[in-house]
């Protein structure tokens, strides 16, 4: 690494921080402390208010890192350009190329922190806000019926978390061809780590269709794959689940024959979206070296408009159109990452050299 290299690195870090903290303080007065907190009805405490807000913010921060990028890199090309620094650096043999290939390195570095940062940090925080925001959450359900796994379906009466019990529990195993092949009826259930332990019921066996036997118990012992929690739709929110949560959701919906799309979705962009700053500063680079006599503030509206196309595109359309069924959950996530590199590219490539 050049000296060349080392003052452009140090010039983008501290723009993009400087970007980052006044796009974080901008966020933190105007959407949390005033829009999220008004929305709190009155019975909320004000602390309590204040505590969701506070696990909320750093998945907001998320949203703020790919415009703190695009900032940076016009912000420090286009005054490189204003005093001519750039013409300098050019007439002394560094191509566009060579110019720009450490911004981009080091801006795919941060990308990868912001990845573990939105994993093992946002993901939770986001838990916990939604635990004080939801403050009766259900823990109780009545008449419900619930498709498990190994072609199990289970009927509850009456099911209490908090008792760990459930009231008049059916369950019904059907085999490979999708044929009724047990009926298992308990008057109450209780649960252990890896067992359902059933009291006082039946078990009736098929084949064919036709009943074949039939056996009393007072208590009974079998496998346990669910969580009772599911049976109430009580988990986590796929947004505030981290990958490694995700992908056992996934397994478990697919084991059992449940739609996992909206997992799915959530999955690839928590692994697309922290690297957009990348794709944004590919954009970025080559309007610096256009319109970098415009100024900052072109920048700052181009960068607003950009991200906003960005948002659009890759949440309010594809992802939409992906929990739906429409397109593949990677294509919904990655494909606008994808499309911005490939302009990106295309963009750097006929910049002038």
């Amino acid at each position: 690494m050049n000296i060349l290299d080392r003052y452009l690195l140090r010039e983008y870090l501290k723009a993009f921080l400087v970007g980052l903290l006044f796009f974080i303080a901008l966020l933190i007065v105007v959407r949390l402390l005033d829009k999220d907190i008004k929305k709190f009805d009155d019975d909320v405490a004000y602390i309590t208010a204040v505590k969701i807000v506070v696990f909320q913010a750093p998945r907001r921060i998320m949203e703020v890192v790919p415009v703190a990028a695009f900032v940076a890199v016009f912000f420090v090309l286009g005054r490189m350009i204003q005093s001519n620094e750039f013409d300098a650096m050019k007439a002394g043999g560094m191509s566009v190329y060579r110019l720009l290939a450490p911004v981009l390195i080091v801006t795919l570095l941060i990308c990868g922190l912001f990845a573990v940062f939105y994993n093992r940090v946002a993901a939770p925080a986001f838990h916990e806000a939604q635990l004080l925001q939801n403050k009766v959450k259900p823990r109780y359900g009545r008449n419900i019926v619930f498709k498990g796994k190994n072609n199990r379906l289970f009927y509850s009466q009456r099911i209490t978390l908090d008792d760990r019990e459930i009231q008049q529990l059916t369950i019904y195993e059907y085999n490979a061809e999708e044929q009724l092949a047990r009926v298992t009826f308990a008057k109450s259930a209780t649960w252990t780590p890896t067992q359902w332990k059933l009291a006082n019921g039946y078990i009736r066996h098929f084949e064919k269709g036709i009943e074949v036997g039939y056996e009393d118990f007072e208590t009974h012992a079998i496998e346990r794959y669910e969580d009772p929690a599911r049976f109430i739709g009580s988990e986590k929110d796929p947004r505030a689940m981290t990958i490694k949560e995700l992908r056992e959701q996934i397994s478990y919906k697919q084991e059992a024959g449940q739609i996992s799309r909206k997992e799915q979705v959530r999955l690839y962009h928590n692994t697309a979206y922290p690297f957009a700053a990348v794709v944004v500063v590919m954009l970025g680079a080559p309007i610096a070296i256009r319109l970098g006599r415009s100024g900052f503030f072109a920048g700052l509206v181009i960068a607003f408009f950009l991200s906003f196309i960005y948002w659009a595109l890759s949440f309010a359309t594809l992802q939409g159109l992906s929990e739906g069924g429409k397109i593949h959950p990677f294509l919904a996530s990655w494909g606008p990452n994808i499309l911005y590199a490939v302009v990106g590219g295309i963009m750097i490539w006929r910049t002038p050299k």
